[in-house]
């Protein structure tokens, strides 16, 4: 196999459980991570991205935030914008698809639960979304939400759960065991092409999503599968989930639908297994 020194700096605290690149490169190259004199760097943006500016060789930029990869001076880019020459596009939820396989059998035979433990499940921890919060506090005011992250807090189970566990584990634990008939999953800002895990994870927990976000969402999920509260605003977003909380044969309709249309379901297979050819061919580039 090729050797190949590379190195990664600028990233956030739970990258090691989440280092896609390194899982793709292993199978392709001798790895060996040098900090001295890589022959490529990956780098995010975070501390300050005080590490990167350090080298001269070739740098790959991977963006799970929402920031437009042409802001920041790098050869290649990983990031939520669309496919250019030197940037492939790849949403946070497909990174995280990478890491973990068993979640594309998941969502191509949608989790589904004949009944619900609890009503509804909130799970945030940036506190800067007014749309995010009010939409909270709308549908709290009809029934009980749960919310379990750090942000307005109301039940500690899932922060107990995961003390001394990666989060993605916790949460996956915890949402496999107790099941909610729907999900809060609005993105913290919205922008055509930004979409984070949020809404697939409501799909792989068996909940519905009601989502905010991507105004393009619809080019990635099937748009009959989740509520979309781009287009339902306010009282009109309340009444219909109370409707779909009450009619079941309603709720069905949305619940029943598969997490993808066939196109876009092939379109996520090719862009999985693009990535994996891209990444091979710049390191070799």
């Amino acid at each position: 196999m090729k050797k190949i020194k590379i190195f990664f700096c600028d990233v956030w605290p739970e990258f090691p459980q989440e280092n896609f690149i390194l899982q793709t490169l292993k199978k392709h190259f001798s790895v060996n991570i040098d900090a001295i004199s890589p022959d490529i760097v990956f780098h995010s943006i975070f501390g300050g991205m005080k590490e990167s500016p350090k080298y001269k060789c070739k740098k790959v930029l991977f963006l799970g935030e929402n920031y437009r990869p042409s802001r920041f001076n790098s050869d290649y880019s990983i990031s939520f914008d669309p496919h250019s020459e030197t940037n492939f596009r790849l949403p946070l939820w497909q990174i995280f698809i990478l890491l973990k396989p068993i979640y594309l059998d998941m969502l191509f035979d949608r989790v589904k639960h004949v009944s619900f433990d609890r009503f509804c499940s909130f799970t945030v921890s940036n506190p800067n979304n007014f749309f995010r919060n009010a939409a909270f506090g709308s549908i709290n005011s009809y029934k009980k939400v749960n919310s379990y992250g750090k942000y307005m807090i109301n039940d500690m189970r899932l922060h107990e759960l995961s003390q001394g566990k990666y989060w993605r584990d916790a949460k996956d634990e915890f949402f496999n065991s107790i099941s909610h008939k729907f999900a809060i999953t609005y993105e913290n800002t919205s922008y055509p092409g930004y979409t984070t895990e949020k809404l697939m994870d409501a799909f792989l927990a068996g909940s519905m999503g009601i989502y905010w976000g991507n105004s393009r969402i619809c080019d990635e999920f099937n748009e009959k599968a989740f509520i979309n509260a781009n287009k339902i605003h306010g009282i009109d977003m309340l009444e219909y989930i109370k409707k779909l909380d009450t009619d079941d044969i309603e709720f069905k309709k949305i619940y029943n639908e598969p997490v993808f249309t066939d196109i876009q379901k092939n379109k996520l297979i090719e862009n999985l297994s693009g990535f994996e050819d891209w990444l091979i061919k710049i390191v070799n580039v």
